[in-house]
């Protein structure tokens, strides 16, 4: 079996992850911020490991982008900075999590762009229209932030695991954008 016919069920099982911890944070938004911190600082890192296991293993038959890895990255670096400081985290979170998600978002849709004529372009750039509105929430309203991120959670868990399950053919060939997503 070539890779291109592979599924990556790794980063479909980080999808769903992310998905169950996004129901929670819609679920019972009063959670205190330490918790919320503590719960996606652990989901940040997982996902940056995924992420950079991916590219180590699919870098050369993919030609995958470095994009992934700055992506790997910064999940971890998010992961470590909430899993070691969580009451530091829990003040800051909103603000420094809306940096990042409008950021991530505006990468969704380049790559969406740029993967149009592949299949399931139009979710990843739903995907990343949500997460740069749910980054300019985190800053408008840092309150609301447990509903916003269940939000976000669930369409990155969702992202993730769509293109985990699929054929690595019927994505275009080109698979750099599921891996930036």
């Amino acid at each position: 079996m070539d890779a291109t016919s592979k599924r990556d069920w790794g980063m479909f099982a980080a999808g769903i992850a992310l998905v169950i911890v996004g129901f929670v944070c819609l679920w019972a938004p009063g959670l205190t911020l330490l918790s919320v911190a503590a719960i996606v600082g652990a989901m940040f890192l997982v996902v940056g490991v995924f992420d950079v296991y991916a590219y180590a293993r699919y870098r050369k038959s993919m030609s995958l982008s470095g994009w992934l890895v700055a992506y790997a990255l910064c999940d971890i670096v998010l992961g470590v900075m909430f899993l070691a400081n969580p009451v530091i985290a829990a003040e800051v979170v909103p603000w420094v999590a809306g940096a990042f998600m409008a950021a991530y978002g505006v990468f969704q849709i380049f790559a969406a762009v740029r993967l149009r004529t592949a299949i399931s372009w139009g979710w990843l750039i739903a995907s990343g229209v949500l997460s740069v509105l749910c980054g300019i929430c985190f800053f408008v309203w840092p309150g609301s932030f447990a509903i916003f991120l269940g939000f976000f959670l669930m369409m990155r868990g969702v992202t993730l695991a769509v293109y985990g399950a699929t054929p690595q053919a019927e994505l275009g060939g080109d698979t750099t954008a599921h891996h930036v997503a």
